[in-house]
């Protein structure tokens, strides 16, 4: 793409095209029901085959649409609460929430790439273009680190969202330590993981880390999500939809063990 093909696009208001790695990137809307479009720039025809050659937080990758689906068909999970994407990427599920929501301001969207930060923010804009105090939020997060700093500037959330966030296992723990100390102390609070289980053993570190910091995990079935339908059957058989919430010890029940002894 020429200098002259971005600035056309409004693209120099945010970028100098040389920082990419990939060259084809271009605003493109997402519709995902219910009236809810989202405008993007993003890598676009991207793919499996192209994560070498371009950031994987640069492309919108099929369980970011699921899982956009999803909050879509069930608008009253985040219309009204205080919600966080881990992983954002070009930033599609949280826009999504911030559309669905009257407050697009509870909704804060989170990347450690500062190159990916830089799309988010332009694609915030340019969702939310004539707003200036009820935008959705834009943050640098970092799995597992300065939490403590995090947690004062932005509390703590009722829904967290994550999108084919763990394509390595080295960030499975440190993104479930994110999710406990940053998800709201309550029994509706949930983390949403939709992600594609690449091999096998994925599946079992990502609830052994769920566990090790007490949230249950719980598989939703998504074979009547009109996203999911749209794919191609060799990743229908890898997608998973996972909601964790807080395991709450019941004081009841543990009352009552006690008094059997």
């Amino acid at each position: 793409m020429e200098m002259e093909d971005w600035k056309g696009e409004g693209m120099e208001r945010h970028f100098w095209p040389p920082m990419f790695l990939d060259p084809s990137y271009r605003w493109e809307d997402y519709s995902v029901g219910r009236g809810v479009t989202v405008r993007l720039l993003a890598v676009q025809d991207g793919g499996e085959g192209k994560t070498a050659s371009c950031l994987t937080g640069q492309m919108v990758w099929p369980a970011a649409r699921v899982l956009s689906q999803y909050i879509v068909d069930q608008p009253e999970l985040v219309q009204t609460r205080t919600v966080l994407e881990l992983g954002a990427g070009t930033g599609l599920l949280g826009l999504v929430a911030a559309k669905l929501s009257p407050c697009p301001r509870k909704v804060v969207l989170t990347d450690n790439n500062m190159t990916t930060l830089d799309m988010m923010e332009a694609n915030i804009e340019e969702n939310f273009p004539t707003q200036t105090t009820t935008i959705p939020r834009c943050a640098h997060l970092h799995w597992g680190e300065n939490l403590g700093k995090f947690l004062s500037d932005h509390g703590k959330f009722d829904v967290i969202l994550g999108a084919d966030v763990i394509l390595w296992t080295q960030y499975i723990r440190p993104l479930f330590k994110t999710v406990k100390n940053l998800l709201s102390q309550t029994e509706t609070a949930m983390f949403l993981l939709c992600y594609q289980c690449r091999y096998a053993e994925l599946k079992d570190k990502v609830y052994e880390a769920a566990k090790e910091v007490n949230l249950l995990g719980k598989e939703i079935q998504i074979q009547e999500n009109t996203a999911f339908s749209e794919l191609e059957d060799k990743t229908k058989d890898t997608l998973h939809l996972i909601k964790f919430c807080h395991q709450f010890v019941n004081k009841c029940e543990t009352n009552a063990v006690c008094s059997t002894i």
